[in-house]
């Protein structure tokens, strides 16, 4: 066993729709983006813990993200960008204007969690 420092981090993302877009196909696309964040975590030991949520009336989209092992702020947030960015072209969308660390998302809330034990 051996401990992990973890960090917790929440994306919120205003979305840029195309006009007519339906609750039904936001909520639809944000099934398939967490089903890309999952299969990002087959193949990625450095996060874990992935969860999409959509909300249609204000065309927002929130990615929750536990990044393990890194530790400096910028850092993380870099890693939490790549990650979401690659999941999002995998499930189809686009990324025109995608912030860097710099121009963040609409809102990032970080905090360190606790050093988890790995098994």
């Amino acid at each position: 066993m051996s401990a992990r420092r973890a960090t917790f981090l929440s994306l919120l993302f205003t979305l840029d729709l195309a006009p007519g877009t339906g609750q039904d196909e936001l909520h639809a696309h944000g099934e398939q983006l967490m089903g890309a964040l999952l299969d990002l975590e087959q193949c990625n030991a450095d996060f874990t813990d992935s969860t999409v949520s959509t909300d249609a009336t204000a065309g927002t989209l929130t990615v929750d993200l536990l990044i393990l092992d890194a530790v400096e702020p910028a850092k993380v947030l870099q890693r939490a960008l790549d990650i979401t960015r690659t999941a999002i072209h995998a499930a189809g969308g686009a990324t025109p204007g995608w912030p860097t660390v710099n121009e963040q998302p609409d809102h990032v809330e970080m905090t360190k969690a606790r050093d988890l034990v790995i098994v």
